[in-house]
């Protein structure tokens, strides 16, 4: 076999460089079109379907906490909203909310524990209520028809909201002429004639009529200095 002459070498080298550069294109143009693909993918992915509820954009809810002095229906309703959002399961609220008990609420469910072991969340909420809630002296719809004015609007209104709660399930419109009944006349009048169609305005209405009244009662004459004699 003859001896390849430097022309053979050089013509062997000239192809070997041309398949070289070859390759080196096909790789350049894979990885081109894989980054594209991923990019794709990544937009795709990005403008998926977006959770309508902003709420769920805060995924750490600080847990409510009750040490008895307050209305229980407050720690109960943030427990609910906690539940709701947390998908709580229901074996699980009573350890949560017991463990977020303060002072004498904790010593009352330490006892009540004790005594009966762990309540439903449904008998823990009648149970709470029952120690810790206003004072009735009779059921809690009466209660609420009872409710009436003696001082200021704005006590008049905390008691009316507290025990609105309890008295089960009634229209807005029950819950207005309730309300509006137990400001007792001359206020109750001033409020009706502007008919309002919710209790915010009703209360509202009652405060600004309060601070009319107020404004409109002359200031209380000097008493004359007594003579010396």
């Amino acid at each position: 076999m003859a001896e390849p002459t430097l022309a053979d070498v050089l013509n062997a080298l000239k192809s070997l460089s041309s398949e070289v550069n070859s390759l080196k294109s096909d790789m350049a143009a894979l990885k081109d079109k894989s980054s594209s693909s991923s990019d794709n993918h990544d937009d795709r992915r990005q403008e998926g379907p977006r959770n309508p509820d902003p709420f769920f954009k805060h995924k750490k809810w600080d847990f409510p906490r009750f040490d008895g002095t307050v209305d229980p229906m407050l720690f109960i309703n943030k427990c609910e909203s906690y539940f709701r959002h947390h998908r709580t399961m229901g074996e699980e609220r009573v350890r949560m909310a017991s463990y977020h008990l303060d002072d004498v609420a904790q010593l009352w469910y330490n006892q009540l524990e004790e005594d009966d072991g762990a309540p439903s969340w449904g008998r823990f909420k009648d149970l709470l209520n029952e120690r810790f809630g206003p004072p009735l002296r009779a059921a809690p719809m009466f209660e609420l028809s009872e409710c009436r004015r003696t001082g200021t609007v704005e006590e008049y209104a905390n008691r009316f909201q507290a025990l609105l709660p309890r008295a089960g399930r009634l229209d807005e419109s029950q819950r207005v002429q309730l309300f509006i009944g137990g400001l007792l006349p001359p206020l109750s009048h001033a409020v009706r004639i502007h008919n309002p169609d919710t209790v915010a305005a009703a209360m509202s209405l009652a405060r600004q009529v309060e601070l009319m009244e107020i404004d409109k009662t002359p200031p209380t004459p000097a008493r004359p200095d007594a003579k010396t004699p």
